[in-house]
């Protein structure tokens, strides 16, 4: 099977099928097109409402909005994404990566349950054989508590960094400020403790990102919610004690192998980081993680799915 990205400059019908991934509306015309000359749509939703953690966020929002119900967010939410409706109903199969963004997916945009195939996400095989000691040889730390990713409010950095002052134990973060999101990023550093250590990004396919998840003792992901949290499987499969966001798909993944916080509860962050200091690190969310959430795994499934739309009867 040959893959090409779609440019736009292609002649659609040329393709066999259109593989979307997300449900922008601005990209609604492109799938009209396929739709038009009769190409099979398939859609990744990459979808999870947003709006009430907005309001849990922003302070000056959730003070005045405890009359909202959260049946009214969910309308608020969904408010001029008719696009996005028709982009649905017109695909031929959506894959979201959980059973819960299915649920949503179904029942806020009505799309009938039959027409949604869950595909987990996944992390790379690579990361079971990670070693510490290029980041121990480079910074000198080691069994310390690990946060990566963009720093930006959904990621809620600023409540780990909170729940993490005047701790003894090292807090390092990796990952630079998302666009738009330099203040709060500014904010995060300057409420740091001394023992939090500011690393800026890593690439991804560098062997010290994969070395900095051997090295850590915990990672911490405390977002308002996860989808599942790709850095934390990485994480997972290198060894690490995870605590998570209880909010989102995260525990479809991380089962019983991992500890799951209110983000809206610095305290509780806290607790359940030390919680997972305590503990040992042991390999059996690494089998859980290799067992399930490998993109092998996912790419199998996709292909399935693509086979089911090419061949049906």
């Amino acid at each position: 099977m040959k893959i090409e990205i779609f440019s736009g400059k292609q002649k659609i019908s040329d393709f066999d099928l259109l593989h979307n991934f997300n449900i922008h509306r601005d990209t609604f015309s492109t799938i009209k097109k396929a739709f038009d000359a009769k190409v099979p749509v398939v859609v990744s939703t990459i979808y999870w409402p947003s709006l009430k953690y907005s309001l849990l966020w922003n302070k000056g929002i959730v003070k005045k909005s405890k009359a909202l119900t959260a049946e009214l967010i969910n309308k608020i939410d969904f408010l001029g994404l008719s696009s996005v409706k028709k982009m649905l109903n017109k695909a031929d199969l959506l894959l979201p990566n959980s059973q819960a963004e299915k649920e949503i997916i179904s029942k806020y945009f009505g799309i009938k349950s039959e027409k949604i195939i869950p595909i987990a996400n996944g992390a790379d095989e690579r990361f079971k054989d990670s070693d510490s000691k290029e980041f121990e040889q480079k910074f000198g730390l080691k069994n310390f508590i690990l946060c990566v990713g963009r720093i930006e409010e959904r990621k809620n950095v600023l409540s780990l960094v909170h729940a993490m002052k005047d701790s003894k134990e090292k807090l390092v973060i990796i990952g630079n400020a998302k666009e738009g999101s330099e203040k709060y990023a500014k904010k995060c550093r300057e409420e740091a403790g001394k023992n939090t250590v500011f690393l800026g990004a890593i690439p991804h396919e560098s062997s010290l990102l994969a070395s900095a998840y051997a090295a850590c003792k915990v990672f911490a992901l405390p977002s308002w919610y996860e989808t599942p949290g790709l850095a934390a499987l990485e994480a997972g499969l290198a060894g690490a004690n995870i605590v998570i966001t209880q909010e989102g798909c995260t525990k479809e993944y991380f089962d019983e192998f991992a500890s799951y916080v209110n983000p809206a509860n610095v305290k509780h962050i806290r607790e359940k980081i030390f919680f997972e200091l305590e503990k040992p690190k042991n390999q059996k969310l690494q089998q859980h993680i290799l067992k399930n959430f490998l993109w092998k795994n996912t790419g199998i499934q996709t292909l399935e799915a693509y086979n089911n739309i090419l061949y049906k009867k």
